[in-house]
């Protein structure tokens, strides 16, 4: 089943075909979070293929989970394009230069820098450097690993189609930064070529 808000327009990239995709499509249409019981807890590690992903604390507060994990980006990888439903993010970074995507605009983060990301917003962390980046993540709502629409993914992980223009510029200036990293550093995979005409 296609996402209601689909436009073709923004999927030119998007492959209908691949088992995985649709599989990805039907979990985020079934995805109901008040039945998601698996939270986070203190010391879990999520196995990622860009890096470590570390929980540090997971507790309630003021009605709401918190949630703050160690983030370390290696060098020449990123995570994917996504946004959640249910919590708000900040990113502060600890070392290194994080490069970040969100809501369509590029930053670059150095150490004691910080940005809050709101719920919904389309969001991607990178690291161009030659050196791992270090972060903490503070993740504020209803935090749920399955909680995450991946919308690209440089790890060629399956992905749910574009449905709105902000995430359509995201996709774009995530491939951009996709190519420049398979430039410098090699890539499980190439940005799609129709992302890179229409950046």
């Amino acid at each position: 089943m296609l996402p209601p808000d689909f436009s073709p327009a923004w999927n030119t990239h998007y492959n209908f075909a691949d088992a995985a995709n649709h599989a990805e499509i039907d979990k985020v249409h079934r995805y109901d979070v008040t039945r998601d019981t698996r939270v986070y807890r203190n010391g879990d590690i999520i196995a990622s293929p860009w890096g470590t992903n570390h929980v540090l604390l997971a507790t309630r507060r003021n009605g709401q989970d918190v949630c703050v994990k160690s983030i370390t980006v290696k060098p020449g990888f990123m995570l994917s394009l996504q946004r959640h439903r249910w919590r708000e993010e900040t990113c502060e970074v600890q070392s290194g230069t994080l490069t970040l995507i969100v809501n369509g605009t590029r930053r670059d983060l150095k150490a004691g820098d910080s940005l809050r990301m709101a719920r919904g917003a389309v969001h991607a962390l990178a690291n161009l450097s030659d050196d791992p980046v270090v972060l903490i993540e503070t993740q504020l709502g209803v935090n749920r690993e399955d909680d995450n629409v991946r919308l690209l993914d440089f790890n060629g992980r399956a992905i749910y189609p574009l449905t709105t223009e902000i995430e359509a510029s995201c996709a774009r200036l995530y491939a951009r930064i996709h190519g420049e990293i398979a430039a410098r550093f090699g890539a499980p995979s190439a940005p799609h070529p129709a992302l890179l005409a229409a950046a």
